[in-house]
């Protein structure tokens, strides 16, 4: 399984990456979240993880470029953003699931596994 990281911090993406890495999925991550779409298409990851406030895009402007692209990928919001509107928003704009960091890597794990096995 192939997962898309897009965060503007270089040391959680090397963290989630080794994370997902230890259990075996393919990884990459983008710093810069102006060049999403085309890594999307590029890549063509089976699921997003995606941070809300990136310089450039932010989470909730890639959500809306997705939706008017149809691309139609799980994504996973997570944030260091504890805001119940923000994770309404995201969920409003096809986030499936939201997480607040730091979050609990086992559930993350199974989330993107109950996700990705629909």
């Amino acid at each position: 399984m192939k997962i898309l990281i897009v965060d503007d911090s270089t040391v959680n993406n090397i963290l989630l990456e080794n994370l997902f890495d230890s259990y075996g999925y393919e990884c990459y991550s983008v710093l810069e979240s102006d060049s999403v779409i085309d890594t999307i298409n590029t890549y063509k990851p089976d699921i997003i993880l995606l941070d809300i406030m990136m310089p450039g895009l932010t989470g909730f402007d890639i959500l809306k470029l997705m939706k008017k692209h149809s691309i139609k990928i799980p994504t996973i919001i997570l944030t260091a953003y504890k805001n119940s509107d923000y994770k309404k928003q995201a969920k409003e704009l096809g986030a499936v699931e939201y997480f607040s960091k730091p979050f609990d890597q086992e559930e993350l794990l199974n989330t993107i596994k109950e996700v990705t096995s629909k």
